[in-house]
């Protein structure tokens, strides 16, 4: 299981991971908040995207992460949004989409 060795901030502002693997993911912030994968932005049933992307602030900004287990970062959004959890190996995955 990946796991992070470091988070932290760009000096863009963008979210970052250094993985156990010794690879790194950066994410612009709206990206990673319009891939948010809790029940509220995408349907458990058929995976269709609930979040419309027109109502995500191009200016949004993290107000807090929290560590989840040992799988996962929770990410409080200054939208309001709080019950995102980002597992890990999905940040990997769309690291590894780009």
């Amino acid at each position: 299981m990946i796991q992070p060795l470091k988070v932290f901030r760009t000096k863009n502002g963008e979210l970052g991971f250094d993985w156990d693997d010794g690879t790194r993911s950066v994410f612009k912030l709206r990206d990673l908040r319009l891939a948010c994968p809790c029940a509220l932005c995408v349907d458990e049933n058929t995976g269709e995207r609930l979040l419309d992307p027109r109502t995500v602030p191009e200016d949004i900004r993290v107000e807090s992460i929290q560590s989840i287990g040992r799988y996962a970062v929770g990410i409080f959004w200054s939208d309001g949004h709080r019950t995102g959890i980002y597992p890990y190996d999905l940040l990997k995955h769309l690291t590894d989409k780009t």
